[in-house]
C-alpha cells in the first residue's frame, strides 16, 4: 500500500500581506498558537536589516519576557536563514544587552563553536512597554538607517494583566522609536492570539470589532482626519478560527465527555483541583480537572453569559462522589429556551438571572462555585471572555 503523503502545514507569509497593501502602517495580525505569525515577520526585518533599509524593534508588555533566553529562543531559528542570505558571510544572531548582532561562528581545532567576527552595529532591539522610560536610552536606529519594524507581540493577554493606560504607553513606545522619521515607511506589526475583546485597549483605540474574526480574512482599516481625508491605514488579518488546542471551533459537543477532562483553569480563576481521593476533593493549585472526573459527574444544568456578542454556556456539575460543585465554561452559539442565563443586555425576560440582585438560588450557585475557584474553560479565549464579563458586570452594578 502507497503511503499517503502528509499535507504540508502552511503558515502566515509577510510579504504577500505588503504587496497587497503597502501603504498600511500597522498590520495586526491575529492567530492561534502555532500557525506562524511571529517567524515570518521576524525574519522580514532581519531581511531589510541586513539590506540597510533600516533596524527593527522588538516590544513586550512587561521586563520579564525578555530574558536573554527567551529572546535566545525566538532569533536562533533564523541563524540557518542569514547564513543563506548573507552567503555566508554571517551564521548566527545573538542577543547581547537589549540589542541583536550578526555574528559569526566556526568550529575551533577542537570541534568546538566559537564566536571569529561580529558586526559592531546591531540589526535590531528589545523593549519592554512597563520600563520603556528608563530604557529607551539614545534614538536607536538614527545612524542605521531607522527603524523600518516595529514588532509588538503578544498584544493581547488575560484581563486584568494589561498595563494603565497601556495604549498610550505603546503610542508612545512607537512614536519615540519613529522620532521624526514618519515618512519612512515603518511598518508597525502587532501579534497576538485569539482572546476576548474584553478589556482589550488594541481592538477598542483601533476601532476593530468582533465581526473581524467572525471568519479568517483580511480586512483593510482606514482612518480619516479633519477633512475627511485618508491619513492612515491599518491591516487587520485574521489567520484562524477561534480553537481551542483540540481543534474544536466555537461549539463544544455536549457528548465529547473527552474533551471536558482536559479543560483547565488559569491562575486568575483560583483554579484548585489537583486530585481527587477518599471520595473528596483535594484544595491543591493545578491547571488541569482529574481524570475521570467529569465522567463520575452529574450535570445541574447549563445556564448562559450573553453580553453583546458574546455567547458563553455553563454547565454546572456535581462530583457524585463527594457532592462537590464546579463549572465547565465554553462559547456556544445556541441558546436554549426556557433556561436560564445571564446578562448585561438591557431586555430581559421572565428566565434571566441578573446577579445579586435576583438573589436566585442558581445565581448563589453560580457565586459559590466562582468564589471557591472551581471554574474550567476550554480555551484561554474563553476564560478571558468570563473573566472580563464579570468585570463588566462589576462596573454596571448600582
Amino acid at each position: 500500500m502507497a503511503k499517503s503523503k502528509k499535507t504540508k502545514k502552511r503558515y502566515f507569509e509577510v510579504q504577500p500581506l505588503i504587496d497587497k497593501y503597502p501603504n498600511a502602517r500597522y498590520y495586526y495580525i491575529l492567530g492561534g498558537r502555532g500557525c506562524g505569525k511571529t517567524y515570518p515577520v521576524i525574519q522580514k526585518a532581519i531581511k531589510d536589516a541586513i539590506d540597510g533599509k533600516g533596524v527593527f524593534a522588538y516590544i513586550r508588555r512587561y521586563k520579564e519576557s525578555l530574558k536573554t533566553r527567551n529572546l535566545e529562543m525566538l532569533i536562533s531559528p533564523h541563524d540557518k536563514f542569514v547564513e543563506e542570505y548573507t552567503n555566508g558571510v554571517w551564521n548566527k544572531i545573538k542577543y547581547w544587552r537589549g540589542c541583536f548582532y550578526l555574528e559569526r561562528w566556526e568550529p575551533n581545532d577542537n570541534g568546538v563553536m566559537e564566536r571569529v567576527d561580529k558586526n559592531p552595529i546591531p540589526i535590531g532591539g528589545a523593549w519592554s512597554m512597563n520600563t520603556w522610560e528608563s530604557d529607551k536610552g539614545p534614538d536607536f536606529g538614527a545612524d542605521k538607517g531607522g527603524v523600518a519594524h516595529i514588532i509588538v507581540d503578544e498584544v493581547l493577554s488575560k484581563a486584568g494583566q494589561y498595563l494603565s493606560d497601556e495604549w498610550s504607553i505603546v503610542q508612545n513606545v512607537i512614536s519615540s522609536l519613529v522620532r521624526d522619521r514618519w515618512e519612512q515607511d515603518t511598518k508597525i506589526w502587532m501579534l497576538a492570539n485569539p482572546i476576548s475583546k474584553w478589556n482589550n485597549p488594541y481592538f477598542r483605540n483601533m476601532g476593530f470589532n468582533k465581526k473581524l474574526i467572525e471568519e479568517p480574512g483580511t480586512t483593510e482599516v482606514q482612518y480619516k482626519g479633519e477633512n475627511d481625508e485618508i491619513t492612515m491605514t491599518a491591516v487587520f488579518c485574521y489567520i484562524a478560527a477561534i480553537t481551542d488546542k483540540y481543534g474544536n471551533v466555537k461549539e463544544i459537543d455536549e457528548n465529547r465527555t473527552n474533551v471536558y477532562n482536559n479543560f483547565f483553569a488559569f491562575s486568575h480563576s483560583k483554579g484548585k483541583s489537583k486530585s481527587i481521593t477518599h471520595g473528596f476533593w483535594e484544595m491543591e493549585d493545578s491547571a488541569r480537572l482529574p481524570s475521570g472526573v467529569y465522567d463520575n459527574s452529574m450535570k445541574n444544568r447549563t445556564i448562559y453569559l450573553i453580553f453583546e456578542e458574546e455567547k458563553l454556556a455553563i454547565d454546572i456539575m456535581r462530583y457524585d462522589v463527594s457532592g462537590v460543585y464546579y463549572m465547565f465554561v465554553y462559547p456556544t452559539q445556541k441558546i436554549r429556551e426556557k433556561t436560564y442565563y445571564i446578562t448585561l443586555n438591557t431586555s430581559l425576560d421572565k428566565y434571566a438571572i441578573i446577579g445579586d440582585t435576583t438573589n436566585h438560588p442558581i445565581w448563589q450557585l453560580f457565586k459559590q462555585i466562582y468564589l471557591t475557584g472551581q471554574v474550567y474553560y476550554s480555551d484561554d479565549t474563553t476564560a478571558d471572555a468570563f473573566h472580563g464579563f464579570l468585570l463588566e458586570a462589576r462596573k454596571r452594578q448600582v
